[in-house]
C-alpha cells in the first residue's frame, strides 16, 4: 500500500512538472555582455555614489526645516486654548504640566514634569 502511494506520489509530481523551462535567457539581461573591467568600473561608480550618500545624510543629520516643524509643534501645543491645569503637553525639549496660573498662555504656564524612576 505504501509503495502504491509513493509511486502515485512521483508520478503527479512529474506530471505536474513544466517540461519547458519558463526562465529568463541570459540574452535578456542588459549587463550580460559587460566585461570584467566593465562590470569592475560599474562596481567601483557604485561604491563612491554610496559613500557619497553616507558622507552627505552624516554631514547633514537633521533638516533644518525638521527642527522648524518640532518647535512649531511644540509652540501649538503649549498655546492650545483646550489645556486644563495638569495636562500634561509633549514639546520638543521634554514633558511639561499645565499650571493654568495666567490667564495668557505662555511659558509661566508650564512647569518641567518630573521624570519617572528608574524601573527596578
Amino acid at each position: 500500500m505504501v509503495f502504491r502511494i509513493a509511486i502515485l506520489l512521483a508520478a503527479t509530481s512529474l506530471a505536474a512538472m513544466p517540461s519547458v523551462c519558463h526562465g529568463q535567457e541570459l540574452d535578456e539581461f542588459p549587463d550580460s555582455a559587460l566585461t570584467r573591467g566593465q562590470w569592475q568600473q560599474r562596481l567601483e561608480q557604485a561604491r563612491r555614489r554610496s559613500e557619497e550618500f553616507v558622507a552627505n545624510a552624516r554631514a547633514n543629520n537633521i533638516p533644518a526645516e525638521e527642527f522648524d516643524r518640532d518647535a512649531e509643534a511644540s509652540e501649538r501645543a503649549m498655546n492650545d486654548h483646550t489645556l486644563q491645569p495638569g495636562d500634561i503637553v509633549a514639546t520638543n525639549k521634554g514633558l511639561f504640566i499645565f499650571t493654568g496660573k495666567d490667564e495668557v498662555r505662555g511659558t509661566s504656564n508650564f512647569t518641567l514634569a518630573p521624570k519617572p524612576p528608574p524601573r527596578p
